[in-house]
């Protein structure tokens, strides 16, 4: 075969791949977006998206801070505007207040008390932390938490990882536990972020009810030899409508080093109220 054969046959198969790359890509907007974006943010994104009880305090201006808080404020009150609509009863919902996915944290019968810091800790040191927005129904032990939104069709988790070798490892414990919650379950592309995350994105349905969610999950290092994993599931009707409050509460996530030893400005928990 000639050269310039190869050169098109090559040309024919990446304008034939292409539409499915992009499709995959544009997979990661609302929710899940938001969420790698929160997890990424390069070198400049690490100090920030590791302090995030700082991030949002001491290392960006008060433009800044004002700009996101409009930001929040404007989904939340799209949200609650939309939940509200006769489209939104009409449609099915998660109930994650009835039934938890059995992810990151066990089935618990402690009671639920309104969001706010969590810092999850191990042999009496502050390990990881992650801030839950004030309306949101959230049950804390010592080693995980996880969060309900108010109306039930969004769920989070964050804990710390055991008996799992690397991250690699970590990812497969998620997939295998949302394997157990979700069937038709679509994956978007893993994703290693520049702070050194490894994620995961996609949408699936719920083998209880049947409704169609979207998720993300990541696992990074909270502390030398000791990893965490957060994770966010969301139901898809409502998933442009968590971009803002998904991202603002990855960016709360502070890791060990921040912890430790230190007097940090915690960021309040997302609520318009605010």
């Amino acid at each position: 075969m000639s050269k310039l054969r190869i050169l098109g046959a090559v040309a024919l198969a990446v304008l034939l791949t292409a539409p499915n790359a992009l499709a995959r890509g544009a997979a990661r907007g609302g929710m899940r977006g938001a969420v790698v974006g929160g997890m990424a943010g390069g070198s400049a994104g690490a100090a920030k998206g590791a302090k995030a009880g700082v991030v949002v305090g001491a290392t960006r201006g008060v433009a800044e801070r004002s700009a996101d808080r409009r930001g929040m404020d404007s989904e939340t009150q799209s949200r609650d505007e939309y939940e509200s609509s006769a489209e939104y009863e009409s449609t099915q919902h998660s109930e994650f207040s009835e039934a938890a996915p059995d992810i990151l944290t066990p089935p618990s019968e402690t009671s639920a008390t309104p969001g706010g810091e969590a810092i999850l800790t191990k042999d009496g040191k502050p390990i990881v932390a992650i801030t839950y927005p004030s309306d949101w129904k959230q049950k804390t032990g010592d080693e995980s938490v996880s969060a309900i939104s108010k109306k039930g069709n969004a769920w989070s988790a964050l804990a710390l990882l055991d008996g799992v070798k690397d991250q690699q490892d970590g990812i497969t414990k998620l997939r295998q536990g949302l394997g157990k919650y979700l069937a038709d379950i679509d994956y978007d592309d893993l994703v290693k972020t520049d702070r050194g995350a490894l994620l995961i994105t996609g949408s699936g349905k719920g083998k209880k009810g049947g409704t169609d969610v979207t998720f993300a999950v990541a696992v990074f290092e909270a502390a030398p030899k000791q990893l965490a994993g957060v994770a966010f599931i969301v139901d898809k009707s409502v998933d442009e409508r968590y971009k803002e409050a998904a991202r603002s509460i990855v960016e709360t996530i502070q890791v060990e080093k921040d912890l430790a030893g230190k007097k940090h400005e915690v960021a309040k928990p997302i609520s318009r109220n605010n």
